[in-house]
């Protein structure tokens, strides 16, 4: 079996590297992992590849098999993706390409949406075009959010909805067009896909090694690491008021669950498009309430959309001028809950609630919410 992966030194394509070593391992196959990824500084592909293999948090399956072992399986193609060129064609004959990489921006800056849209839907047309006559099938990693600002059930498919989905942001439109387009060129030449998407995620669950465990602190991680270090200051605290609706809702995956999912499905042909997604969204407002408690910001106040909204203090101008202006939108989106029947028949979805989500943050706390940067 062959397999290209991309993003395997970002938060989720790690992961689905374990999984995908781990499978060759214990089937005691002959397969082969083919990385892309870059340079960063001093590191090469391969020095950041063999820290993601020899690390404390790397799983002991994994860890213990040594650098050398492993090195059986894999070959790094050391490239920029926006770089790449088909030199090694007969090599990956016939392999899956799960394409892990993206960049996560939920700017709403105008500013940035060329270069979202460059690193998200452009990247991925180019890969597709280049890798699509020698591959067996394409695997894309979408988002959940994708789905657009939307009310009620949200189903798998996105692509028959017959309408256009309302999108929070240029990420979400980005991923989306990215999806549209792997289907359709798909389709054209008759090579399988698979649109695989998960909400916002979150650390480890699934086991005892290394529980909640994340390289790296996004989405509702940057809210409560903005408090928690607002939180440390000296002084009163000054009171954030969240424009937050009763009834807005967050889907949050472990990473573990997310990247188990995707070697477990990505060789079936009867899965198209699946929604990775827990089946139990948090209340925002209740998951804001854990989430402060738990950092120690204790003056907030939650208020519906005002026509005209300006700052009481420092602290709130900051707030909604950084990450808040970002993450707004999710605040005061639609209610809404994902159909996973199809999923629990895949791997069953672990308990999220109260106290994990409150472990997460405490995780991300006691690591002084710094990322790992391989």
């Amino acid at each position: 079996m062959k397999i290209i992966l991309t993003g395997a030194t970002g938060v989720l394509g790690s992961h689905i590297m374990y999984e995908i070593l781990e499978l060759f391992i214990k089937s005691n196959n002959d397969g082969k992992l083919f990385i892309i990824a870059r340079n960063k500084g001093k590191k090469s592909a391969l020095d950041r590849i063999d820290e993601l293999l020899s690390s404390y948090y790397t799983p002991k399956i994994i860890r213990e098999k040594g650098i050398h072992y492993l090195h059986q399986y894999l070959e790094i193609i050391d490239v920029d993706l926006a770089d790449i060129q088909a030199t090694f064609s007969t090599k990956i004959e016939g392999a899956y390409f799960i394409h892990s990489a993206g960049f996560v921006n939920l700017s709403t800056d105008e500013t940035q949406r060329s270069k979202i849209y460059e690193e998200n839907t452009t990247i991925t047309k180019s890969l597709f075009t280049l890798f699509q006559p020698y591959i067996k099938k394409f695997i894309y990693i979408g988002t959940a959010f994708s789905s657009g600002n939307r009310k009620g059930l949200i189903e798998n498919d996105f692509h028959t909805l017959g309408f256009s989905p309302d999108h929070r942001n240029a990420y979400e439109n980005a991923k989306y067009d990215s999806e549209l387009f792997i289907a359709k060129e798909c389709k054209k030449v008759n090579l399988p896909f698979q649109i695989l998407r998960p909400s916002v995620i979150g650390g480890k669950m699934l086991d005892t090694e290394n529980p909640n465990f994340i390289s790296k602190y996004m989405v509702f991680y940057l809210l409560a690491k903005f408090f928690y270090f607002t939180s440390q200051r000296k002084g009163e605290q000054e009171n954030v008021r969240f424009i937050v609706y009763e009834d807005t809702v967050l889907n949050i995956i472990p990473v573990d669950y997310v990247a188990k999912v995707i070697v477990k499905i990505f060789e079936r042909n009867d899965i198209e498009q699946l929604n990775i997604v827990h089946n139990r969204s948090f209340n925002m407002m209740e998951g804001l309430q854990l989430i402060m408690k738990e950092v120690g910001y204790t003056n907030f106040t939650s208020i519906k959309k005002p026509l005209n909204f300006i700052y009481q203090n420092t602290i709130e101008k900051l707030y909604y001028e950084s990450i808040g202006k970002h993450l707004n939108p999710y605040f005061t989106s639609r209610a809404n809950e994902y159909d996973t029947t199809l999923l629990q028949t895949i791997l069953e979805i672990p308990v999220l609630d109260d106290q994990a989500l409150t472990d997460m943050i405490r995780f991300a706390k006691n690591n002084n919410f710094k990322d790992i940067n391989v």
